[in-house]
């Protein structure tokens, strides 16, 4: 019997196996792009080689139009891609265009007759156009990079796209996405789930206890990441918008970054409820300091990318405490007398730092 289950373990581990990589791939991390050729009259041309090329990493991909003049150029890794379409009869036409994470890039050619050799060559970026249906939000890593962030935590960056509401101070379970509730987000990083079940909020760079985020994804690190706001049946998981974070990868141009940051209490404005107990500001220190490097291995094939963030952290939260008047401190003592018991001296020490209630 042993010999025989052997081999219906082994399935069963080899479909589970299976079924982890189908839905691990399922969570997109890629862009497409897809458009029509015709020439200058309108007609369609079909037999275009259509041929997208990354500079950065050398990757190349390459199909031809349909009897209709359409192309289509799936799952292509984030990168500002080289496109260039050539057909015997004309001239060749060049363009770059930016492919973002899980979105449809529509870029059309129209060819002139006149020899292949010729190119015409488009200098400009094609402008990030969402044609899918699934109502993203892409946040670039301009966005990523340049806007200041308390904390450097890339959920503050949510609230620059339209439809999020992020509740004032933050905090635990504190964003909501196009009216849904604030456990109904699913969040994922290069497609992998990142949410933490029992809070319903993300795992990696949650809100700590004193309000600090723990920042354990630097923002030097990720590349950009899209808001569906409707998502598509592959995401599951939640009913709520998805939120992929794809992180940066090596490329041929060895690259990285160093940094700290450091934010000390004397850079802020007063807080009110310390001014009300005799301070000034909130007792906070939150150091962050850390670094990428990224490159090749094998040249146009292979590449690393890798990081690091460390942080210290030292914060007081301001807070009311009650202390019991001198005829409640007067009533317990009698109580205590009437049982026959002695106070704490540590108790009476500590009254002595009492002060009255307002």
């Amino acid at each position: 019997m042993p010999q025989r289950r052997a081999p219906v373990g082994l399935l069963g581990l080899v479909v589970f196996i299976f079924g982890i990589s189908a839905s691990a791939f399922a969570q997109k991390t890629t862009g497409d792009i897809n458009g029509t050729i015709t020439d200058t009259t309108g007609a369609v041309l079909p037999g275009v080689a259509v041929t997208a090329n990354c500079a950065a990493t050398g990757l190349t991909r390459t199909v031809t139009t349909d009897a209709q003049g359409a192309y289509s150029l799936p799952d292509l890794p984030i990168c500002v891609y080289k496109l260039t379409s050539e057909l015997q009869g004309f001239k060749s036409v060049a363009r770059d265009v930016q492919v973002s994470v899980n979105s449809v890039i529509k870029s059309d050619f129209k060819l002139e007759v006149g020899a292949q050799s010729e190119t015409i060559t488009v200098e400009a970026v094609s402008p990030l156009i969402e044609f899918s249906d699934k109502l993203n939000n892409n946040v670039d890593t301009e966005r990523i990079t340049e806007i200041p962030l308390s904390g450097r935590d890339f959920n503050s960056l949510l609230a620059v796209t339209p439809g999020v509401t992020r509740e004032p101070g933050g905090g635990f379970i504190a964003v909501s996405i196009a009216g849904m509730r604030h456990t109904s987000n699913n969040y994922m990083i290069d497609g992998i789930s990142n949410n933490d079940r029992y809070y319903g909020d993300s795992v990696m760079n949650q809100v700590g206890i004193l309000g600090v985020p723990a920042t354990l994804v630097p923002t030097d690190a990720i590349a950009e990441f899209t808001i569906q706001q409707t998502p598509s049946a592959e995401f599951g998981v939640k009913g709520g918008a998805a939120i992929n974070v794809v992180m940066k990868a090596g490329t041929n141009q060895p690259h990285g970054t160093g940094y700290y940051f450091r934010h000390d209490d004397w850079t802020d404005s007063p807080n009110f409820f310390v001014e009300r107990s005799g301070g000034d500001t909130t007792d906070v220190k939150n150091q962050q300091y850390g670094g990428t490097f990224g490159g090749p291995i094998v040249k146009d094939k292979t590449f690393f990318f890798g990081y690091y963030e460390g942080q210290r952290v030292s914060f007081i939260a301001p807070y009311d405490v009650f202390v019991p008047r001198p005829s409640e401190i007067a009533a317990a003592r009698a109580r205590i007398a009437r049982a026959g018991m002695t106070v704490n001296p540590i108790g009476e020490n500590l009254l002595k730092y009492e002060r009255p209630r307002r």
